[in-house]
């Protein structure tokens, strides 16, 4: 057994941490304050979003140099103090590693444009135009064509599945894959212990001829680049040369729209994959398909059913290969107390959805500021996203002629930037962030960690303990069987060799009964409500939970 599979992770979006020279960027000063507060919350594994060298185009996944910290998060020898105070602490460090694509500003790519026989031209993809238009109607994820003219004169163009300053590299090139190798084994010799591997699932790219059939002038159409053959080819390599380097590291690979047997198949134990796939089909949610608005800000909730439809499969598929990532979110979407629109605010439901999720077989992932009951934030106008996609769709639907209020209702809900606000440590002005005002800040939660320190039933108080439970043998390694139960109750069942655990669920406004599926002696091992089983017969308030384990009776 490798040490990331009992890995607890813990999320941090570096800009938005800590903040400890009053700039208004959270910085790597700022995460070695708050060390015991993350060894104290349970977790033992911290992941980093891009730290690396940056125009900042893309929050720092549009990386110029990989082998430098951002001058506005700190320096290298605050990354190397990090690294001796996190496993000081005996805590794992993990970085976001962009591995899809570079800054338009990396020297690669500005050689590649300014010079006719650059050796650096084949690190990206070409193609020539068609009649003056692209080579093909292919759509960025972030609007308009994956294509951009090298020069305003030039008839060719480079491809970029994301913003146009950030061009994609071409993995059939074995130089980028060599390149992209050293790059992750120099942080492995700085002590780093594993990798997110950034949209590793678009390396490959079909057929440049090929046009899209579906509608639109640039029609978003993953089947050209997402998931291709290759992909397991380009993977597989980098794997074996990380792996050479350090066999412990850790790799979990970001592939949002992958599906269980997608998942299975990246990381197959006997061959060099990843070790985890984090995927964003397992938050047990349900689009309305009323709705005018799709696509990334299309409205949604959550499903009880559509919840236990997903584990059952991942769990099912997943069983004898890999672990299934746990998680509510992270930076590429809204916080999901806002986003899918849960039927009450009282702070139970959050942990029981807390309880629901993470004492699942698979390794959980907290964002930051999950533990507090922290809201994503509240802008006040729709001029204040500035995210291009948020930017697009506001032009979009003031053309159908919806209100500003409207719109502006809709992106606090689903638009990513909401849930990049600063950590609230305190109740003060700026939540304990900075002294001054934070580079993303609007109206936030009323909550904080210093009240909820002390407080033993708050929402931090419960993550706790629940990640202590999470942390036992069971919990961690056994297996997983959901039960058969009423449409508003999820109840599973954890066992290792003579160890049993149930956990029940009420997702409902109604208290319930649950008669137990054992005549075992249990005891509660965490709730959030006073525990009342007679008769086998469990009572749950709404929106109650409690996970029970085999007594020593």
């Amino acid at each position: 057994m490798k040490w990331y599979d009992k890995a607890i992770i813990y999320q941090i979006y570096p800009k938005s941490f800590q903040d400890t020279n009053d700039d208004g960027i959270g910085d790597l000063q700022g995460i070695i304050k708050r060390l015991d507060y993350i060894k104290n919350l349970g977790v033992n594994t911290i992941w980093l979003n891009p730290i690396f060298v940056s125009p900042q185009v893309d929050n720092g996944y549009d990386v110029s140099n990989y082998f430098a910290i951002d001058p506005s998060i700190g320096t290298t020898d605050d990354f190397e103090q990090l690294i001796k105070e996190v496993h000081k602490r005996k805590l794992h460090i993990i970085l976001d590693l962009p591995i899809n694509h570079t800054s338009d500003q990396h020297p690669w790519f500005k050689d590649a444009i300014s010079n006719p026989n650059s050796i650096f031209k084949d690190y990206y993809i070409w193609d020539k135009g068609i009649d003056g238009h692209e080579p093909n109607n292919w759509g960025s994820f972030f609007g308009g064509s994956v294509w951009s003219k090298a020069s305003e004169n030039s008839d060719n163009y480079y491809f970029h599945l994301f913003d146009k300053k950030m061009p994609d590299l071409n993995w059939k090139n074995v130089e980028v894959q060599r390149s992209m190798a050293d790059i992750a084994k120099f942080w492995i010799d700085k002590g780093v212990d594993g990798f997110r591997l950034d949209a590793f699932i678009h390396m490959a790219k079909a057929n440049l001829s090929q046009m899209s059939l579906k509608e639109g002038k640039y029609p978003i159409d993953d089947t050209f680049y997402a998931k291709l053959p290759e992909v397991k080819q380009y993977l597989s390599g980098f794997v074996s040369e990380v792996k050479e380097q350090n066999p412990d590291t850790f790799l979990f690979g970001e592939a949002s729209s992958a599906d269980s047997h997608q998942a299975a198949e990246y990381t197959r134990p006997d061959e060099d994959e990843c070790d985890v796939i984090v995927s964003s089909n397992n938050y047990g949610e349900i689009y309305d398909d009323d709705s005018p608005v799709k696509g990334f800000f299309q409205p949604r909730k959550f499903s009880l059913d559509r919840f236990k439809e997903t584990f059952v499969d991942w769990e099912s598929v997943l069983a004898d290969i890999s672990y299934p990532a746990l998680t509510w979110g992270n930076h590429d979407v809204s916080r999901f107390v806002d986003r899918l629109n849960l039927p009450t605010t009282d702070p139970k439901l959050q942990k029981s959805l807390a309880m629901m999720m993470f004492l699942q077989r698979g390794i959980p992932i907290i964002y930051y500021g999950e533990e507090i009951g922290q809201h994503g934030l509240k802008y006040q106008s729709v001029d204040d996203f500035d995210d291009q996609r948020a930017v697009d769709l506001i032009a979009n639907l003031c053309q159908q002629k919806f209100s500003d209020e409207d719109i502006l209702n809709l992106l606090n809900e689903q638009d990513e930037m909401t849930a990049r606000g600063p950590f609230q440590w305190d109740d003060s002005k700026y939540c304990g962030f900075s002294n001054v005002q934070p580079w993303n800040f609007a109206k936030q939660s009323p909550v904080d960690a210093a009240n909820e320190v002390s407080d033993d039933d708050s929402m931090l108080s419960f993550y706790q303990k629940l990640l202590k439970l999470k942390s036992t043998p069971n919990f961690s390694q056994g297996n997983y069987r959901l039960l058969l139960t009423d449409k508003n109750i999820l109840a599973y069942e954890r066992t290792l060799g003579d160890e049993y655990a149930i956990v029940i669920i009420n997702y409902s406004k109604d208290s319930v009964e649950y008669k137990l599926p054992t005549t075992k002696d249990l005891d509660v091992a965490l709730a959030n409500q006073d525990i009342d089983i007679t008769d086998q017969t469990l009572k749950l308030e709404p929106w109650g939970c409690c996970a029970l384990v085999k007594g020593d009776k």
